[in-house]
């Protein structure tokens, strides 16, 4: 169970993505809003659709099996994903290749802070953000095992299927947010190694 931490990282950004931004990344987003809450860690979680209408409500049984586990579904409203959303977000995470890639094209300066979100569960031992990005190259980026199904249109079953692979990976995601230590800034040990050197080389400083 994930703990509240003293030492909090300052609060990230993170936004879920999915097609129509009623079924899945909603269940995301709520979730890491309550686990998050309860934890302690500082967190603003949104969501969004590749493929939203704006201003929709959350579908029934996504809010059902949300409040049936505990987690607010009240006042949420589907929104059609926009560039400044992924511009604006520390961390992007989509329920599968496909919005990843969507997102990825739509702002590619920020693709490296864009994942799948079993993609980043399943890295996010790693420890910080930079070292979870120069590590996303030990899973295969076209497997299927990285998409979450979308429920749409399918019955009340199915989406208890995607709240239980969502809320565990989320958990880790609250468990690495609260973990000390820079989540947004800094550099990879290999690229901090890299960056002293060309500064002693500019500087001319020799060891």
């Amino acid at each position: 169970m994930v703990t509240g931490s003293e030492a909090a990282t300052p609060q990230m950004s993170i936004l879920f993505v999915c097609t129509g931004n009623i079924c899945r990344s909603p269940i995301g987003e709520r979730v890491l809003t309550g686990l998050a809450g309860r934890a302690g860690v500082p967190v603003t979680s949104s969501s969004a659709g590749v493929g939203a209408l704006n201003g929709q409500p959350i579908h029934p049984h996504a809010s059902a099996v949300l409040v049936e586990n505990g987690y607010d579904a009240s006042g949420f409203e589907s929104r059609y994903l926009r560039p400044p959303m992924l511009t604006e977000a520390d961390l992007v995470l989509c329920m599968s290749r496909e919005h990843r890639a969507a997102a990825q094209q739509m702002a590619p300066a920020r693709w490296k802070r864009v994942f799948t979100l079993t993609e980043f569960a399943a890295l996010c031992d790693l420890g910080p953000l930079p070292e979870i990005i120069a590590g996303r190259g030990r899973l295969d980026p076209n497997s299927d095992l990285l998409d979450i199904v979308d429920p749409m249109g399918r019955p009340r079953e199915d989406f208890d299927r995607v709240f239980a692979e969502v809320e565990p990976k989320v958990e880790a995601l609250v468990t690495w947010l609260a973990a000390p230590g820079a989540k947004r800034a800094g550099q990879s040990s290999a690229e901090q190694a890299s960056a002293t050197r060309a500064g002693r080389h500019a500087t001319g400083e020799s060891r």
